[in-house]
């Protein structure tokens, strides 16, 4: 088993052998934090299951790689409301969440999975593509019911040790007076580094998601217009992600510009920069991404 410091990033072996019953507290060799892992039988014999969310089957494809010397299964869905129903007749252990997925957001999705008790405990990652990453040095203001968030460039390094985390969490471990159980001292210290033949492939992984681009697809290139509607929904997504608070505010007074102008203004300058993405049609996807929105965050908000 391959495990990944939450903390440094750094990746690890793992003897699965020497993990109790109750879980296991690790300590990281190279930066010393201690972290938590979950020993549930699932985890350790394969059957736990990860689905990936995300419109773009490269990228899918690309994730699935970064996971495959983990223990999971790993299944894709492609749209809001396809993600839904999967989740819901399969009950994945972990969902990674994208924020901008067609048909509905992925803040939708997470909405609706927390409301419904079958897939409430259902651990879930939101996907933030960030495209100003100069501008969203932070944290979302809100996470709508997700457990945690991560942003596209930092999956091949942190995702498994988040997966892992989470896990953890969902049962938390039963320590001893000092702390470790005695199962836990026997591996308080991280396992063997990957082999170079590992490493070569995790970094071919992360090379895939480092350059993937909203307007490649596994044939080359979207559609023009298909291209632009998702580059328009990634925008909005981030703002509402990272401004939900402004947004809620600009919409109870009727005054999004003195709330979320500047943003509304950058996300423009965005598009328009991209427009190539768009090249042969006359259709404003950017303004129909925001109206489509702003109004269905009304009707939430019983506005």
């Amino acid at each position: 088993m391959l495990i990944c410091c939450p903390v440094c990033k750094t990746r690890f072996r793992l003897n699965e052998q020497k993990i109790s019953n109750a879980g296991v507290r690790l300590r990281c060799s190279k930066c010393s934090a201690v972290f938590r892992l979950a020993a549930d039988s699932d985890v350790r014999s394969g059957k736990m299951t990860v689905l990936v969310a995300h419109e773009s089957r490269e990228f899918c494809n690309a994730v699935r790689k970064v996971l495959a010397p983990e223990p999971f299964t790993v299944i894709s869905s492609h749209d809001g409301k396809e993600t839904l129903d999967i989740t819901t007749k399969l009950l994945p252990d972990v969902v990674l969440l994208n924020v901008a997925l067609p048909t509905l957001y992925g803040f939708q999705v997470c909405e609706a999975l927390r409301s419904d008790p079958r897939t409430r405990g259902i651990k879930i990652i939101l996907l933030a593509a960030i495209y100003d990453k100069t501008k969203y040095k932070r944290s979302p203001q809100t996470l709508y019911g997700a457990d945690d968030y991560i942003e596209q460039h930092h999956i091949p390094d942190a995702l498994a040790g988040m997966i892992y985390r989470l896990a953890a969490e969902a049962k938390p471990l039963e320590a001893g007076q000092n702390g470790l159980s005695p199962v836990e001292k026997v591996v308080a210290t991280a396992p063997d580094r990957l082999t170079p033949a590992e490493a070569a492939s995790q970094e071919q992984a992360r090379k895939a998601l480092r350059d993937h681009h909203l307007h490649e697809s596994d044939n080359g290139a979207l559609e023009a217009a298909e291209a632009a509607r998702q580059l328009a929904r990634s925008i909005v997504s981030d703002i509402s992600l990272y401004r939900e608070v402004e947004l809620e505010q600009g919409l109870r007074t009727g005054n999004l510009e003195q709330y979320l102008g500047n943003e509304i203004r950058d996300g423009r300058s965005i598009y328009e920069s991209r427009l190539s993405l768009a090249a042969g049609t006359d259709i404003d996807y950017y303004e129909q991404a925001l109206n489509e929105f702003f109004e269905q965050k009304k009707r939430e908000l019983g506005i």
